[in-house]
């Protein structure tokens, strides 16, 4: 009965994407913390830029997540050295979340790029400015610009909306990867909104339907997984040193799993292409701050009257799959 009640609300409720669809801006922020996943999808977006006519990659900004920010910023580094984009500044975020700090774990090994034991000389240096500060100051002077894109926990966007009120209404768009449609499939926390609660909170009780879109990765492991032979032997076999990179850093999350089912390059996908989205719904999305349930986020589906987000749904799998391919083959 669950499952066919949640069935009919999101029929009510959904939204055709051809009407909704919001419009590229043309230049972009992503907010990450640097796993394997983090690094596909800033791959994604720098080679989309380059090869395809792309939004700007304007910053990175770094946050605690996958593993801690000190290797986060590192990564963000080796990054940018192997796609040869050292001019796009990185500007160091939160350490720890707003109230109590969750274990990260090792799921794309200790340093969060799969342990390869890479060693790249001459890293550019992180700015001075911190990201939160970088945040504000960057939507002020591109007002309605920016589509900032978290791949994180969301502990830098909430504090910059406690500085500064007018933050997210600057942005063009806001896309945030976290969170479930919770059912018998996803009971837990998603692990970006487990790491930080409060600031999911503070986040999601600041933004409307307009500016923002969420994908769930309970909306990844159903309709965007891919075998892991697809991964490693058509995707993984493009000759050229960002797949080279990024093959490397799935190494320990690949030996995990039969399936890919990456959040990171999805909510990229979606937010620089974003006729990959088939559906979607209109959700007043929250999230439990407290028990046992902590962590866990909810959703009221409804109108857009009532909603805080849209939530991508359904996509075009093949056509996300046949993008995947066509971006990252066209570096050489």
């Amino acid at each position: 009965m669950f499952l066919i009640a949640v069935f009919i609300i999101l029929s009510f409720s959904s939204v055709n994407a051809n009407e909704s669809s919001p419009l590229k801006s043309s230049k972009l922020i992503i907010d990450n913390d640097a796993g394997g996943d983090d690094a596909v999808a800033i791959f994604l977006a720098l080679l989309y830029e380059k090869h395809f006519n792309g939004s700007q990659l304007l910053a990175l900004t770094t946050v605690h997540g996958n593993t801690k920010e000190t290797n986060v910023c590192i990564n963000n580094q080796r990054i940018l050295k192997v796609a040869r984009r050292q001019n796009i500044p990185i500007f160091r975020g939160a350490k720890d979340s707003l109230l109590k700090d969750f274990e990260r774990g090792n799921y794309y090994g200790d340093d969060g790029l799969g342990d390869s034991g890479e060693q790249l000389i001459n890293l550019l240096p992180a700015q001075e400015k911190n990201a939160v500060s970088a945040l504000i100051d960057l939507t002020k002077t591109y007002p309605d610009e920016i589509t900032l894109i978290t791949l994180g926990p969301l502990t830098n966007i909430a504090l910059a909306i406690r500085l500064d009120p007018g933050f997210i209404g600057r942005l063009a768009h806001l896309y945030i990867g976290a969170g479930h449609i919770h059912d018998g499939d996803n009971p837990g926390p998603e692990f970006n909104a487990r790491m930080d609660p409060e600031a999911y909170h503070i986040v999601l009780d600041n933004v409307n339907p307009d500016k923002v879109i969420l994908l769930p990765f309970s909306q990844v492991k159903k309709n965007l997984d891919f075998s892991k032979d697809w991964r490693q032997n058509v995707l993984g076999k493009i000759d050229n040193d960002v797949v080279k990179a990024i093959n490397k850093y799935e190494q320990v999350s690949m030996k995990k799993n039969e399936r890919w089912r990456a959040l990171d390059p999805a909510v990229i996908g979606i937010a620089i292409k974003p006729d990959i989205v088939d559906e979607y719904v209109y959700s007043r999305n929250k999230i439990i701050l407290n028990g046992e349930k902590r962590g866990i986020n909810t959703n009221e589906f409804g109108d857009k009257d009532i909603a805080n987000v849209r939530i991508a749904t359904n996509f075009d799998k093949e056509q996300y799959k046949q993008f995947l391919f066509n971006v990252f083959s066209a570096e050489k």
